[in-house]
């Protein structure tokens, strides 16, 4: 509870707090289980996350389409994958592999290796959306022969760490097709692409 009240002092947001809690629990936890101690002086401590609602924006079909307008092909698939396939990015967007893609029974499988330490969450299927089918149609036409990932270009290869996954200067290219399109840019771009299609959903 002290260090609890020590990360609320400093004045961290909650949805922080709550996951610093979170790990110190899953480390505490492990310890337990290797016998290192008897118990998770953590385990009864939590804290919510809270939803920042000033942080969510909406991004609505006809902002998305101006946006797609001013895509390239590659960048065509990144912005559909997230706002009309509901992706993380960049972790699940390009790790995307094509065959991955059941064309005949309009379903995709979609790796996760941000929930791929939790049994049973290393994937999901999601549906091929209207929406998504044809994006996805041009992007295979033009994917060169033996593709294995949906996303080229060297995104990949640039956001895979040792460390995991980071941005690989994602945000700044999104941020200029947004400037072309006469989009607003809106905060945390990804991730509110993604929460609007669970909004919609």
């Amino acid at each position: 509870e002290d260090f609890k009240l020590y990360l609320i002092g400093r004045g961290l947001a909650p949805t922080t707090i709550h996951k610093r809690l979170q790990v110190v629990r899953q480390f505490f936890k492990d310890a337990v289980r290797r016998k290192l101690i008897t118990a998770n002086p953590f385990a009864e401590v939590t804290a919510k996350a809270v939803v920042q609602q000033e942080r969510f924006h909406m991004i609505t079909p006809e902002e998305i389409e101006r946006v797609l307008e001013h895509c390239d092909p590659t960048w065509k698939v990144i912005v559909a994958l997230g706002r009309y396939g509901g992706l993380r990015c960049p972790s699940e967007v390009l790790s995307l592999r094509w065959e991955g893609i059941d064309w005949q029974n309009d379903r995709i499988v979609v790796e996760s290796p941000k929930t791929a330490h939790h049994p049973g969450r290393d994937r999901r299927v999601i549906p091929l959306f209207p929406e998504l089918r044809p994006i996805l149609e041009e992007a295979y036409e033009l994917a060169s022969v033996g593709a294995v990932y949906v996303v080229e270009g060297g995104y990949r290869d640039a956001a895979l760490s040792q460390d995991g996954w980071k941005n690989c200067n994602l945000r700044t290219q999104f941020q200029r097709i947004l400037k072309r399109a006469g989009v607003p840019s809106w905060p945390k771009p990804f991730q509110n692409l993604r929460a609007s299609r669970e909004t919609e959903l």
